[in-house]
């Protein structure tokens, strides 16, 4: 099922291929291409744009978590996002032990299992280079159920929602593709512990996960500065042969970009302009590990041990 729909032939193209509006101010404007080289340039040339010519940085405008569509009231992990974040527990391994002797018992709990936490990004609409989209996105961090981490650049307050996501999602997420990506990682979870079992009794342990998952939409500006003049190859596309280096001046970088296309983005000077990008994020992970031990004597009620721990991270 395609990303973007466009309800009909003339419907805008809602990813601006700033690529292509290079390749074709210098095809134009900066060679000396003649008419049959004009008329035939598709089957003739290639074209590549040498973006190391151009820094471009990311810095996150809005990341706001969706409510959540279930109405179980799980424990909060923070008052701010405690309507937005869906919670399970799942049981990893469960084992029982029975001390029938008339003296107390130790008996070993050990296991390991893994699980994978799995990211999905799409964009709705943004800017692209070519064929592929260059976005980076780091998911912001709840601090101690306090917001954002330290060092993430967000817009006005009320407008970014910290995560308690972990591992490796937690890091700078690079989307380059426009149909969405997906970003995996694989957790261990495991316990190595003695459980002492009175005679007569018997224990039940187990090895839960919590598992969380929330969806948020974000906006990312992202703002691309000419450093120097940039240069467009011009290729031969039967053998890839670079036959021409074209060279864009950098003053009129902006101009290029923004000519027609005033509202996806924005001149900030002569070299420099930004674009958003807007998009979806849904991630389900695992966020702690919970070492359940209860134990049961006749008829009493049963006694429980819980200890909360943090995953191990494998690979990203």
């Amino acid at each position: 099922m395609p990303l973007f729909s466009f309800g009909g032939k003339g419907s805008k193209d809602p990813m601006v291929d700033l690529e292509s509006l290079l390749i074709d101010y210098a095809w134009t404007e900066v060679s000396n291409a003649s008419c049959m080289d004009q008329v035939f340039r598709t089957r003739r040339y290639t074209f590549e744009v040498n973006w190391a010519y151009v820094n471009v940085s990311h810095r996150i405008k809005k990341f706001l978590l969706r409510n959540r569509q279930d109405a179980d009231p799980s424990p909060p992990l923070d008052p701010k996002v405690r309507s937005k974040v869906i919670q399970r527990d799942l049981c990893l391994f469960r084992t029982e032990f029975t001390n029938s002797s008339p003296s107390d018992q130790s008996f070993t709990f050990k296991t390991e299992r893994k699980t994978t936490s799995r990211c999905d990004v799409s964009v709705q609409r943004g800017f692209r280079l070519g064929a592929n989209v260059d976005v980076r996105l780091s998911i912001p961090i709840a601090d101690g159920g306090q917001g954002a981490a330290p060092g993430a650049v967000a817009g006005p307050a009320g407008e970014v929602d910290g995560c308690r996501i972990t591992g490796g999602l937690s890091g700078e997420l690079h989307v380059t593709k426009t149909t969405g990506q997906t970003f995996e990682e694989t957790l261990t979870w495991g316990v190595d512990s003695q459980v002492k079992v009175g005679q007569g009794s018997r224990v039940v342990a187990e090895l839960i996960i919590r598992e969380e998952e929330m969806t948020a939409d974000f906006e990312i500006e992202s703002t691309f500065e000419a450093v120097n003049d940039i240069p467009v190859y011009v290729k031969e596309r039967k053998t890839g042969r670079v036959l021409e280096v074209l060279e864009i001046p950098k003053q009129q970088f902006a101009k290029i970009l923004t000519t027609g296309k005033e509202k996806e983005i924005n001149k900030i000077d002569d070299s420099k302009v930004s674009c958003v990008t807007n998009g979806t994020l849904r991630a389900i992970y695992g966020a702690e590990q919970v070492i359940s031990v209860k134990s049961f004597n006749g008829n009493r009620p049963p006694s429980t041990v819980v200890e909360f721990t943090r995953p191990q991270i494998e690979e990203f």
